[in-house]
């Protein structure tokens, strides 16, 4: 696309992004039955919370990096870091049981502390081999 259609295609998405949110605010006002609490709780625990701590930690974990990790294991802990940090993310709502309601028995049905444990240490076995194996090129 060319600049101009670039900026259109932007406006476009925009506007329809907008009017499907006045869309759901508009059906959970009419729905009758509207409580406040459980999207107040929701937006908290899964788009402020994660912003407020995730900001910091990765601006500090990215300081500790650069200083304790050699350069050729630099980019698989970087990237692990990173693939650690989106998964925490989207896993966090799961985690704390946001939206729980216990008469609905498959709402949150997983064990997903247990699957965020596996997710995670897949990741960083990845990394690790990744990690050694580049080590061990840049030794020659």
């Amino acid at each position: 696309m060319s600049g101009g259609g670039t900026v259109w295609a932007r406006r476009l998405l925009v506007a329809a992004g907008t009017a499907a949110l006045g869309y759901g605010v508009y059906g959970a006002v009419d729905a009758g039955e509207f409580a406040l609490a459980p999207y107040r709780n929701f937006l908290a625990t899964s788009l402020v919370w994660p912003l407020l701590l995730a900001v910091p930690a990765a601006l500090g974990l990215g300081a500790l990096v650069v200083r304790a990790v050699p350069g050729p294991a630099r980019a698989p802990v970087q990237a692990a870091l990173f693939v650690t940090g989106v998964v925490l993310v989207v896993a966090l709502p799961l985690l704390i049981g946001t939206g729980h309601d216990p008469t609905l028995p498959s709402a949150l049905p997983r064990a997903y502390g247990r699957g965020l444990a596996l997710v995670l240490g897949l990741v960083w076995a990845g990394a690790a081999v990744w990690a050694t194996a580049r080590v061990r090129a840049a030794r020659g």
